[in-house]
């Protein structure tokens, strides 16, 4: 190492600086006052010498004596500090004068100059002293003349001079000398251990995960350079377990990206792979140690070269991040739907990109069957609902005048098929109609099927014209009608299908998706009204009446906020005894005070889901007056309240557990409870039914067949159904005495219901002649208007239960 770069000569230098430096501060400090004391001597020394010589220079003026006035100016030259002196007479002559050189001007030129004390005092000092003689009158001294004086300061301070050079030399000398013992003891106390330690250091191995140690210098295991020692084996010991614990992460880092299923691999700014996992390798058929260093133009392009596009545009733009699923091929050329994320990091050589990519193809594949599940139909693989809204309400966008016809199809009775020829032979039909349509219907913008048994066929762009558009909706309507009504041919069987018709013309982009399928279902249910088989164009009128159907919607779900439904009670009475046998609970509704005929609402709401809400509250408002009656004591032992239930609320899984809610609720025993079904209500789903029907009976619960007569069922579904009753239509009862048919029908359905084990009921008896036949037929259980409307239930109890004593004198009374 050179001499100026060891630190023993670099301190020394610093120190000698330092000293020196000092040293000079203190010389010019003790010169400043030393300077300072002799000024003041030397000052009085001047003061005494011219007080002395101005009395005789005073006389010399006086007597204007020039040779007196030289004797005094000769006695001052004999002092070699005053430069200059001169004794001048009130006139301003010269009498005498000296100087010790040429004085040029009034400035005397330095011929002593000092350059040290020049920095504390002037080089000349200049003064005059005024000779005076006698007191005059005013008190004034009598001026004669003056003595001019210039003293050479460094003369007079020379010695100062002196002793300051001789400190100043002094203490440099020994400053450098104190210098250089100082640098010796800095080498052997500070450099020299200083230089083993460092040698030391560098025998570190930092390449070894070997637990390694400095030794101590001798001589220095006690101060700090032990501390020195002991932090550095320490700082070791921590890197070596550091460096342990580095190479234990990086093995596992490493096993876990080469178990990982994922794609890991980085690229360089160039393209070259930086690093990759076992999956990257085996993914474009290389070995990691192949892969690392090759370009992505040699590896990638030649597979996929719209992925190394992908890459390419995400290095060249500002993003820092993205992350897509995207389509790729590997080294056997199998194409896969990967999730490529990739993020963008900063490198030395410039920037680098992080590459990860998950197989979700499965993914993929299962989010493509859930949309097709969600807009196509799984028995016909045509759109379903969901994909008609898409439709219809993407064609709101295009507003260019065009028409365009939407035409629903409603199979007739197609429930009758499945319940009478299973759901298979149904499904089959459905299948093979749908691959009819499809075929026969191609030109069509779409043909989809909206629910079981209804499809709907759409033409977008029809004409600008709405007479033309008409025309070519009615051509459409029975196109399609005539298609469904060809046989189908299933096995050796053939079956015939009629269809509803409903048909609408609409202006694109005017008509929602909602509102074009609720005028083509409202033509469709008025082709269902008016017999079937036919197509009915929508009109304007039609939708006056869809609009009312809207508003009941509404005016019914108000209703059930505000409680406006409510129950009346029609008797049931027994011929034989002629008493009360129990009542049927009728549903009502009172709305802005006034009743509502039940023929303008309980049709819709039995099509209605909200049937299922209105009927669990009149089953609970039922069960809470029976409760209410039982506390009264006011019930007979047999008595039971008829409920009517919709095909909607029997036809709910829970069914069967809200109705025991209910019960235990309003603690009501199921043996005051009846419930009434009609024939198509039990013969939907009728396994089903059966089960339900079953579970409920255990719980107490009598069920009675309404309206019996008027549907399709046959005898072998009647034998099956659990039923406690059967209740004869009103429209049988009422010709009973005037016409021998209705006669023959009903009293055969009497003896059926006897031979089956069932209780009779007929409904709807009016007159006296009713009663008696019906007395003579056996024992069965009369309603009607004959023995009394329904009843609010305050009339009901004035009646029937409040005077059992007066209503057993009258049959309409009975109690």
């Amino acid at each position: 190492m050179k001499l100026n770069k060891k630190l023993s000569f670099t301190l020394a230098v610093r120190s000698l600086v330092i000293l020196i430096s000092l040293g000079l501060v203190m010389a010019f400090l003790q010169t400043l006052f030393d300077f300072r004391e002799r000024q003041a001597e030397v000052k009085q020394t001047i003061d005494s010498i011219v007080t002395s010589a101005r009395g005789s220079a005073s006389n010399a003026v006086y007597l204007l004596d020039n040779p007196m006035a030289q004797q005094v100016i000769d006695g001052l030259s004999y002092f070699d500090f005053f430069h200059y002196v001169s004794i001048i007479d009130d006139r301003g002559n010269i009498m005498a004068d000296f100087s010790r050189q040429e004085v040029d001007g009034n400035v005397a030129v330095n011929t002593s100059y000092n350059p040290l004390l020049s920095l504390v005092a002037e080089n000349f000092t200049k003064s005059s002293v005024l000779l005076t003689g006698q007191t005059l009158a005013d008190g004034r001294p009598q001026i004669y003349g003056e003595m001019v004086l210039i003293i050479d300061n460094h003369i007079a301070l020379s010695g100062v001079y002196d002793r300051a050079s001789r400190a100043f030399a002094i203490a440099v000398a020994g400053y450098i000398l104190l210098t250089l013992v100082l640098s010796i003891l800095y080498h052997f106390s500070l450099a020299a251990p200083l230089v083993r330690l460092s040698k030391r250091f560098q025998q570190v191995n930092t390449a070894s995960i070997a637990s390694q140690q400095i030794s101590h210098v001798v001589g220095h295991e006690k101060n700090e350079f032990s501390l020195i020692v002991n932090a550095a084996n320490d700082m070791l010991s921590r890197i070596s377990s550091g460096q342990i614990l580095l190479t234990e992460r990086s093995q596992r880092f490493r096993l876990i990206l080469d178990t990982a299923p994922s794609l890991i691999y980085s690229l360089d700014n160039n393209l070259d792979f930086v690093f990759a996992n076992k999956s990257t390798a085996s993914f474009y058929g290389y070995s990691i140690y192949e892969l690392k260093g090759r370009c992505a133009e040699d590896v990638i392009s030649p597979i996929d070269p719209d992925l190394l596009d992908i890459m390419k545009d995400f290095i060249s733009s500002s993003r820092r991040q993205v992350s897509n699923i995207v389509p790729m091929r590997n080294a056997g050329g199998a194409e896969c739907f990967m999730e490529l994320t990739m993020v963008k990091f900063k490198t030395p050589d410039g920037h680098s990109i992080l590459v990860t990519s998950s197989d979700v193809t499965k993914r993929v594949k299962a989010e493509e069957k859930i949309e097709s599940l969600a807009y196509y139909d799984t028995l016909t693989s045509l759109p379903n609902r969901n994909k008609v809204y898409e439709v219809l309400n993407k064609q709101r966008s295009d507003d260019h005048g065009m028409y365009g016809i939407a035409a629903i199809a409603d199979l007739d009775q197609f429930k009758r098929i499945n319940d009478t020829l299973s759901h298979s032979v149904g499904d089959q039909l459905i299948v093979k109609l749908a691959r009819r349509l499809q075929k026969e219907f191609s030109f069509s913008d779409l043909i989809a099927r909206l629910g079981a048994d209804e499809f709907l066929c759409i033409e977008e762009d029809v004409s600008e014209n709405l007479s033309v558009a008409t025309e070519g909706a009615e051509v459409l309507g029975e196109r399609l009608r005539a298609c469904i009504n060809k046989e189908i041919e299933i096995g050796l069987h053939s079956y015939a299908l009629t269809a509803s018709i409903g048909v609408i013309v609409f202006k694109k982009g005017q008509a929602s998706a909602d509102e074009i399928l609720q005028f083509a279902d409202t033509a469709m249910y008025e082709s269902k009204r008016t017999g079937r088989n036919k197509v009915t164009m929508f009109k304007t009128e039609m939708a006056a009446q869809a609009a009312e159907l809207l508003k009941l919607e509404r005016d019914i779900m108000k209703a059930m906020f505000r409680d406006e439904f409510y129950f009346v009670l029609q008797p049931i009475v027994d011929t034989d005894t002629h008493r009360l046998n129990g009542a049927e609970a009728l549903m009502r509704w009172k709305k802005d005070g006034k009743v509502v005929s039940p023929a303008e609402f309980i049709p819709f709401l039995e099509e209605s889901a909200l049937i299922v809400d209105v009927g669990e509250r009149i089953l609970n408002s039922v069960c809470r007056y029976i409760v209410e009656l039982e506390d009264r004591e006011l019930l007979t032992e047999d008595f039971k309240i008829a409920v009517n239930i919709s095909a909607k609320q029997l036809a709910k899984p829970d069914f069967i557990e809200a109705v025991s809610r209910v019960l235990l609720k309003h603690k009501v025993s199921g043996k005051r409870l009846e419930f009434e079904i009609t024939e198509s209500v039990a013969l939907n789903n009728m396994a089903d039914t059966i089960k339900k029907i079953v579970s409920l009976k255990k719980m107490g619960i009598s069920f009675s067949l309404d309206d019996f007569g008027t549907g399709y069922s046959s005898l072998s579904h009647l034998k099956d159904l659990p039923v406690d009753k059967l209740k004869i239509d009103r429209s049988f009862i009422n010709d009973i005495t005037v016409d021998k048919q209705d006669e023959n029908l009903v009293r055969s359905i009497i003896q059926l219901s006897r031979n089956l084990g069932l209780v009779t009921v007929a409904e709807g008896v009016e007159t006296q002649e009713q009663v008696e036949w019906l007395m003579l037929n056996g024992d069965l259980l009369l309603q009607g208007f004959y023995f009394s409307k329904p009843l609010d239930i305050e009339d009901f109890e004035k009646q029937y239960l409040l005077s059992p004593a007066d209503a057993s004198e009258n049959p309409k009374h009975s109690a």
